[in-house]
């Protein structure tokens, strides 16, 4: 099919539309498409069976999941007896990155700001312990020690819809005026960890945040079109779906109306965050490409059993105490009597793609590139071009889409059509630089995440399910445990479920 039929045929179709079938006519792009996705690896479930039993590993603590959270947990017994299991090849989960070459690119969460007074004290300790941030008291705040990962204000972000670009996504005029004033009051309210927030403000988290501001301004589709680009692009969904709380939460928790806010974004993204934390961990200690199979509460304790992905082997893990730290859905086979705390959360699938480009986009970029679009799933994309790389010949243009939960089961497609969703996107960065960039893409990379946020809706927060658990020496940490998808709240429960296990220096 030649190529401008075949971009008109996917401008019809949204992502969602187009991951529901396998049978999109094929068009070659002219340039490779990786895709990495572990949306497969549950067939090594039944596979395994036929695998040959490895070692037996006693340890005091296993922990499940090697994201932020399981990395903070581990970092917090580093120098206690633990073992964690991550079933990706690399540390990340939704912190992941990958490379071409020497440019490194992040497949997930990419940026944070800087960090006021309010942010948790135990967090901030971690990351100052890590070298990642320094005190500045004239401003009563913190900053990164790297510097030349932060971002110029003025080439932070701008908006792009129908032609024309803005500066920010919700529209100037009375609708935006009255909707901070309805937010005014909960500027300092709105703290982070989200468990510290004063209970009186409880009544939010009961409410949509739709039906909360409804209630008290009138909302025309197009504002309403701006908060849904907001609320999708950090919390996984519509404003219709959130808690007023969570929405209210986003635009109040961070000091922009008293100080200028450092914006920090490694080419790494938050993956940066992983690192810091891995290189200062026994590597002996992480085990990736290791998927847990089962946990089985015993009289001393557990027994994990864990298939090693690269040997075809299964290892059975003995431990007194378990951090569960993976994404809680998996508990529905791994732990089935575990899963029941965790069967109302729903999770907000995500792609990602990453285009390496040769040199040759003459356009100056910003950093975040808001984009309303046809496709309410897309959520624009982030420019390498403002940030500090290793490779200056290399742009990196990391799109990014947030899907609805009914979409999850056709991610299996995304190998199939993948070079009509690669099409389908690389449609709106032409728009964006209004010239045809088919010929600079050097390769493309996707990341598939099924279960990339949690949906923080009506009554998600303030539901921690450690207080309820069912043994005293099994933990739960993740923002999948009623905590907001924000890498201070993923870090700081992973401290908090190490420090649950007993009385120890944390």
């Amino acid at each position: 099919m030649k190529r401008r039929k075949f971009i008109k045929l996917t401008s019809l179709a949204t992502l969602p539309i187009i991951l529901q079938s396998c049978d999109w006519s094929e068009d070659t792009n002219g340039f490779p498409i990786t895709v990495h996705t572990d949306i497969h690896t549950g067939h090594l479930i039944f596979k395994s069976q036929g695998f040959e039993k490895g070692d037996s590993i006693s340890v005091e603590t296993a922990i499940v999941g090697g994201g932020i959270a399981g990395l903070s947990a581990a970092y917090s017994l580093k120098d206690r007896d633990f073992m964690l299991l991550e079933l990706s090849e690399k540390l990340g989960g939704t912190s992941s990155f990958s490379a071409l070459g020497n440019t490194t690119f992040a497949q997930g969460a990419h940026y944070d700001l800087a960090y006021p007074s309010n942010y948790g004290d135990e967090v901030l300790s971690l990351l100052e312990e890590l070298k990642v941030i320094e005190f500045q008291p004239w401003k009563d705040s913190w900053s990164f020690s790297d510097k030349q990962y932060l971002i110029s204000n003025a080439r932070k972000n701008i908006c792009f819809e129908q032609g024309r670009f803005r500066g920010d996504v919700l529209v100037e005029g009375e609708e935006k005026e009255k909707f901070h004033q309805i937010l005014k009051p909960f500027y300092g309210q709105m703290l982070m960890p989200s468990t510290m927030i004063d209970e009186k403000h409880s009544v939010l988290n009961e409410v949509s945040f739709f039906d909360y501001l409804n209630d008290r301004m009138n909302i025309s589709d197009r504002f309403k079109r701006g908060l849904d680009y907001h609320m999708l692009d950090d919390w996984g969904g519509t404003t219709e779906q959130v808690s007023a709380l969570a929405g209210i939460h986003y635009f109040t928790c961070r000091p922009y109306n008293t100080q200028v806010v450092d914006l920090f974004s490694p080419p790494s993204g938050n993956g940066y965050f992983i690192d810091k934390m891995r290189d200062q961990l026994p590597n002996d200690r992480l085990l990736t490409s290791h998927l847990v199979k089962s946990v089985e509460k015993v009289a001393d304790g557990f027994l994990t059993e864990v298939i090693d992905i690269e040997n075809n082997l299964v290892k059975t893990i003995s431990s007194k105490n378990i951090i569960y730290a993976g994404q809680k859905h998996a508990l529905k086979y791994i732990m089935p009597d575990q899963y029941e705390l965790f069967q109302n959360t729903e999770y907000a699938p995500w792609l990602v793609l990453n285009f390496v480009m040769k040199d040759g986009i003459e356009k100056k970029g910003y950093w975040q590139n808001e984009m309303l679009t046809d496709d309410e799933t897309f959520m624009g994309f982030v420019d390498s071009d403002m940030q500090e790389t290793n490779d200056s010949d290399k742009r990196v243009l990391t799109a990014y889409y947030c899907l609805p939960s009914s979409s999850r089961n056709d991610l299996k497609n995304v190998e199939a059509n993948r070079e009509v969703i690669v099409s389908k996107t690389l449609g709106y960065l032409n728009e964006y630089f209004e010239k045809d960039l088919t010929d600079l893409v050097e390769h493309v990379f996707i990341k598939v995440m099924g279960h990339a946020m949690p949906i923080p809706k009506p009554n998600y927060l303030f539901s921690d399910k450690n207080e309820n658990r069912l043994y005293e020496n099994m933990t739960f940490a993740g923002v999948d445990n009623a905590r907001l998808p924000l890498l201070f709240e993923a870090m700081d429960s992973g401290i908090q479920a190490a420090r649950l296990l007993g009385d120890m220096d944390c």
